[in-house]
């Protein structure tokens, strides 16, 4: 095979390997807006256990930390594999200690971890998430 030759081979591969990694990382990211849109679901449920744990509406809080926990379920995996195992295990950590807080009726806990998890969920649906 002349050099001519094998430098084409390595260039189309080259090429070829590129192609398959802009094509994976565009159809991730299709699919987290597809599950998340602008993470509107999430985020608008995170403020509505703000706004009912501040007005001592526990069982609305209830109501919207189900929904919150059902949406969660839908795009977990998807998550999972662009995030660093300390933040999507904190996310998870957050969640349980906001369920806790909101079962016992704290509403300073409830605020406060539903604020930490929003601010992580922020993080998570950025291009390229911060440290």
């Amino acid at each position: 095979m002349t050099k001519r030759r094998k430098s084409l081979r390595n260039r189309t591969i080259t090429y070829s390997l590129l192609g398959i990694i802009i094509l994976l990382f565009f159809t991730y990211f299709v699919a987290q807006n597809i599950v998340f849109p602008h993470g509107q679901p999430i985020v608008n449920q995170l403020n509505d256990i703000i706004q009912n744990a501040e007005q001592d509406k526990w069982t609305e809080a209830e109501d919207s930390f189900n929904k919150l926990m059902a949406s969660w379920e839908k795009g977990k995996y998807l998550l999972a594999i662009n995030y660093a195992e300390a933040d999507y295990s904190l996310f998870i950590e957050n969640l349980a200690r906001m369920q806790g807080a909101i079962e016992i009726k704290d509403d300073m806990e409830t605020v406060s971890q539903a604020q930490s998890t929003l601010k992580l969920w922020n993080n998570f649906i950025k291009v390229v998430p911060q440290p």
